[in-house]
């Protein structure tokens, strides 16, 4: 031992324990095929556990290394969260007819201003007869009709709010872009309860308007295939993004709806203040 040097020394341990460790895995190997079954199982569930253990991989993070998280959005999570975005904005307009002192249900309406201005369906409305809406929180106002004379597809109401009242109305945000084809839509109804109904656009029906060179192709109908028992006149269409898309009117199809972007046409004319005489 004294004649060898440092890396010989070395070497000769390492050939040592080499030949330790395949003399002690021998022995182990004879005495687990002697052993009882139980015992071998549990030894087994140990050399498992501690390989699961070590091979178990850990994030590590470098220094300047930016940490990557993947959200997945369903498709469910938008649906409520668009219910949530304009549940306060819809609401119930009644009609009373002035002979008979019957109430009716008129139709939902649309809040569209922080003003108390709502949008409704423009159906035959009775001179004489009043109008009042229940909020979404069951407040209840009377109803001013706004510019009646007015040849428009919708109706334009003005909230009669008491002197003293405080009341914030929440306005529906309107949709900027058309919907497109295959795009789910959610549609909020119910004459006392708020009923939700979940489709697609199936078609969109565009028109054309002007003549010759100066022809202009616009959307005219939303054709979905949201059950037509769930719609009510005065439905609103959303986009999973919460945005008014279209409106149920009494002249559309079954299952469509009036795109936003004819409601947008009409406001400057429904808001207008009535000229004095």
């Amino acid at each position: 031992m004294e004649d060898l040097n440092k890396n010989q020394i070395i070497l000769l341990v390492l050939l040592i324990s080499f030949v330790t460790s395949i003399a002690t895995g021998i022995m182990t190997t004879a005495l687990l095929q002697e052993a009882p079954i139980e015992v071998t199982r549990n030894i087994n569930r140990i050399v498992e556990k501690t390989i699961e253990t070590v091979t178990t991989p850990t994030n590590i993070t470098t220094p300047g290394q930016k940490e990557v998280t993947t959200v997945v959005v369903k498709e469910e999570d938008l649906i409520m969260s668009s219910i949530d975005k304009n549940v306060k904005s819809i609401v119930r307009i009644t009609e009373k007819d002035s002979v008979t002192g019957v109430v009716n249900f008129f139709g939902l309406g649309l809040v569209i201003n922080k003003e108390g201005f709502i949008v409704a369906d423009r159906k035959m409305m009775t001179v004489g007869n009043t109008y009042s809406v229940k909020m979404s929180d069951d407040t209840e106002f009377s109803l001013a009709p706004q510019n009646l004379d007015k040849q428009t597809n919708f109706a334009m109401f003005k909230v009669v709010k008491p002197e003293k009242s405080t009341y914030n109305f929440v306005s529906a945000t309107l949709a900027d872009n058309e919907p497109k084809l295959g795009q789910t839509l959610t549609s909020l109804s119910g004459e006392t309860n708020n009923s939700v109904s979940v489709g697609r656009v199936v078609s969109l029906i565009m028109k054309e308007s002007g003549t010759g060179t100066s022809t202009v192709r616009f959307l005219d109908a939303i054709n979905t295939d949201i059950t037509s028992g769930n719609l009510l006149v005065g439905s609103p269409a959303f986009n999973l993004s919460g945005d008014v898309v279209g409106i149920k009117l009494s002249s559309d199809l079954s299952k469509s709806f009036t795109p936003i972007s004819v409601l947008r046409k009409e406001l400057g004319v429904l808001m207008e203040s009535p000229k004095t005489q």
